[in-house]
């Protein structure tokens, strides 16, 4: 079974959330759709989850846990897409893990919205210069490799709990899944929109 999740707390995320709702509906009709939040959210399947941290990350690297689909495409809730993204399962279809986008900031500007010592400590733990990710719009297929990884990922993130970008990339280091990279139009591009910052707490 596929499906999208998202996740949203607070009147922002919530108010933009239910954009992303209607954009979904109307260029991929009929895809089960399950909003992870405190309150119910028109539209979607409910799974509640108390709000943890101020960012709602938390809810968000529980995805292996959460969601009720085998196959997830997930979406931050300031996202807007603009086309079918059916593509994206047909990847997972095709034995790999994970598709997500490059981030559009790389080499000294990787994972810039980290505080410096993770930035510093994420390249000195990798022992690379790494290829920054966006996290923003991720398909996921089940399995006990993601389960490896989002547990990985957990962990890494509890170290500072800010943002997610260099946990996960600390986590792909020591626990590597098969990995496709979409190109920019799948984050803050063409195919999906992403209005960054739209969904925070005011």
């Amino acid at each position: 079974m596929i499906g999208a999740l998202m996740v949203a707390y607070g009147p922002n995320a919530l108010r933009e959330a239910g954009y992303a709702l209607d954009a979904l509906g109307r260029h991929m009709p009929g895809l089960l759709v399950a909003v992870v939040s405190d309150r119910p959210v028109m539209g979607a399947k409910w799974i509640h989850m108390e709000q943890r941290d101020r960012g709602a990350r938390w809810a968000k690297l529980n995805l292996d846990l959460l969601s009720p689909f085998e196959d997830t495409l997930y979406l931050d809730a300031d996202t807007r897409i603009h086309g079918d993204l059916s593509a994206g399962f047909g990847i997972l279809a095709d034995g790999w893990d994970m598709a997500l986008a490059t981030s559009d900031r790389q080499a000294g500007e990787l994972c810039w919205q980290c505080a410096e010592d993770e930035r510093n400590a994420t390249r000195a733990e990798t022992g690379t210069e790494p290829l920054g990710l966006q996290a923003g719009v991720m398909f996921v297929r089940k399995s006990e490799r993601t389960a490896a990884l989002f547990a990985a990922w957990r962990a890494e993130w509890e170290r500072w709990q800010g943002q997610d970008q260099a946990a996960l990339l600390r986590a792909l280091y020591t626990v590597p899944v098969r990995l496709w990279l979409l190109g920019r139009d799948w984050n803050g591009g063409k195919l999906v929109e992403h209005r960054f910052g739209m969904a925070r707490a005011a």
